[in-house]
């Protein structure tokens, strides 16, 4: 079947051979066909729904209009002149002879010519404009392209391919971290046609979507959507089969290209004017008219193509529920609307995601030699974690995992089960030493994550400070007479997870647990400590991670050396936080340890996220360092 795009809707059509032709038409409400006739074909018609008002030449040379409505058929005879106005949206099956070129338009509402209209009959194009570095989210660009940043378990770009018809060509315009945006297409749009086109400059003066799109203007020879990668709307993309902008209400036009509508049609356009009008462009627009398109664009500036709307045949204004994505404040704004249904995310800075697209779960990095030792470890933890159907350079992907995390599971006997199982099965102990790799792993790397932390705070995080009634010592003063030679005396094993957080364990409906999200290594070698497993755990169940996807459950507030910190969590995990510090003791660990590793892996954790949650982790961990001090 082929799908040919028209201003007024579609056809599609079904059979096309030497004897006939059978297409089935849609036609949008308020539109109207072409006033045409046809000098060889012969046309039936049947109204399968809607209500339209027909004109059709009779035998005496004169066109009658009459009502018709679904369960109505009419018949077009050779030299009729004939028109189709869709009163309700409506739907058309029509048989016809096979001259299907024969078209001698009389009138158009499009301007179109007689004949075959050569650009309706190429499959239509999706150009996303992701070539920028993307400078206004600042660290959370700095390892991925602004279209891959998550939102909803989807990178942002799939939202956008997700809301396109189905056989539209994806043209993907790219320019910073290009390989990234190719392979996650691949993977998780499988049955997308993707055109990817390369930015020789996307950064500095001259650059810009104006620019950027100019690279892909010989693919872009028909009808097509354009969309910045930092624009996200909850809406379709309506077809490209009519000229359209994308608009939202604005009372600040000044900041914004801005548009003038009557009766549903742009009339003016301006450019950031405080003279300008009532809606913004949110960098959104379907091109039917593309030889206009071309010809008005001027430089880097996208917008300039619509300077002079009158050029166009026309241009339909769109009222779009629209989020700009493209800063901090604004990402964190959308990911709190579209996650709302399920746990809030907690946005990570150091280069890696996670995605749930269709039943694929992905991950990705910015980082090749941590997707190659993610690779190497699956298929040395083998049974235990999910298979991986896919591993390239920027990512590795598996099928999803049916059954329910730790968190969701809420049930004590399968945590200690689970616990059982782990010791049964991975945290079998080996000869060899790590006290090196130990060092490395805990001091080294606390040292590296405290100073990325805070690098990006004031001198009075070097202070000492009072945290929720403790007084505690400066963190360089903690840190400093921290028995580091006793830390470093792991339990080396090889079956070691690295990330061992309730939500990364899966209770399957077959009651058997999976693994997700394994580290790679453990400072940089293929053996790790149990303790460290022992303590990530410890840490969760201390401070559940899935409450603290939503940032109403915590909050941290800094008075000069004052820090008052709270958090909610849930009574099951307060209920088995003695089963667990039992469990560990009585299995012949050092409960201490545990919790002196947690306290570390807090820190860690603290320049991970954003200013907020990063804070109370590190207060978090100081009250928790003090405390152990003080024993």
């Amino acid at each position: 079947m082929k799908t040919i795009y028209k201003p007024w809707g579609k056809e599609e059509w079904i059979e096309l051979n030497d004897k006939y032709c059978y297409k089935r038409i849609y036609i949008n409400a308020g539109t109207k066909t072409s006033y045409q006739y046809h000098d060889q074909k012969l046309e039936t018609n049947y109204i399968i729904e809607g209500t339209a008002e027909v004109w059709l030449e009779n035998d005496e040379g004169i066109v009658e209009k009459k009502i018709m409505k679904s369960g109505e058929f009419f018949t077009v005879e050779q030299l009729k002149k004939h028109r189709v106005i869709a009163i309700t949206d409506i739907i058309l099956q029509e048989v016809s002879t096979p001259e299907v070129d024969d078209v001698i338009r009389i009138s158009d509402d499009s301007g179109r010519g007689s004949g075959k209209i050569e650009h309706e009959h190429m499959k239509p194009a999706l150009c996303i404009l992701a070539a920028g570095i993307g400078s206004r989210l600042e660290n959370f660009s700095e390892h991925i392209n602004k279209g891959l940043l998550p939102l909803n378990n989807q990178a942002i770009i799939s939202h956008l391919i997700d809301k396109t018809p189905e056989d539209y060509d994806v043209i993907m315009v790219l320019g910073y971290k290009s390989e990234m945006v190719k392979e996650y297409c691949k993977i998780a749009h499988p049955d997308r046609n993707f055109i990817f086109v390369t930015v020789d400059n996307y950064e500095g003066k001259e650059t810009g979507p104006g620019y950027s799109i100019s690279q892909a203007k010989k693919h872009l020879q028909r009808p097509f959507i354009w969309v910045t990668a930092d624009t996200v709307v909850t809406d379709d993309l309506p077809p490209a089969d009519y000229n359209w902008l994308g608009l939202y209400p604005t009372s600040i036009p000044e900041l914004y290209s801005t548009a003038n509508i009557t009766d549903g049609n742009v009339i003016d356009f301006k450019n950031k004017s405080t003279d300008g009008y009532d809606y913004a462009f949110i960098g959104l627009a379907g091109v039917y008219d593309y030889k206009t398109f071309w010809k008005e664009l001027n430089g880097s500036e996208i917008v300039s193509a619509y300077y002079n709307v009158d050029k166009y045949s026309s241009i339909r204004s769109k009222n779009f529920d629209w989020y700009d994505v493209g800063t901090v404040d604004n990402y964190f704004r959308a990911k709190k609307v579209f996650e709302k249904s399920v746990d809030y995310s907690i946005p990570k800075t150091n280069g890696e995601f996670l995605y749930k697209v269709n039943d694929n779960f992905i991950k990705l990095s910015s980082d090749e030699s941590f997707i190659k030792g993610r690779t190497k470890r699956s298929s040395e933890l083998k049974d235990l974690v999910p298979t991986l159907s896919y591993s390239g350079k920027s990512l590795y992907s598996y099928k999803w995992v049916e059954g329910s995390t730790l968190y969701d599971c809420n049930d004590i006997d399968v945590w200690v089960e689970f616990l059982n199982f782990m010791k049964d099965k991975m945290w079998k102990p080996v000869s060899v030493d790590i006290k090196e790799d130990c060092l490395k792993f805990y001091k080294d790397k606390t040292e590296d994550r405290l100073d990325k932390f805070l690098s990006v705070r004031d001198e009075s995080y070097l202070g000492s400070h009072i945290v929720n009634g403790v007084e505690a010592q400066t963190i360089e003063s903690l840190l400093h007479n921290f028995d580091w030679s006793s830390l470093s005396d792991g339990i080396p094993t090889k079956l070691f997870h690295g990330d061992l957080q309730f939500d990364n364990v899966i209770y399957t409906e077959d009651r058997d647990f999976c693994l997700l999200d394994w580290r790679q290594d453990f400072a940089g070698k293929d053996i790790g400590d149990v303790y460290y497993d022992l303590s990530k755990m410890y840490g969760g169940i201390l401070m559940s991670y899935k409450l603290m996807k939503d940032d109403k459950n915590f909050s941290c507030f800094i008075d000069e050396n004052v820090v008052n910190y709270t958090y909610k969590s849930e009574p099951v995990l307060n209920t088995f936080l003695p089963i667990y510090e039992n469990w560990i003791t009585k299995n012949g660990y050092d409960l201490n340890k545990v919790k002196t590793i947690t306290s570390l892996i807090f820190l860690n954790m603290a320049p991970l996220h954003e200013k907020e949650f990063g804070n109370l982790l590190f207060f978090k961990s100081k009250q928790m360092l003090q405390e152990l001090n003080d024993k």
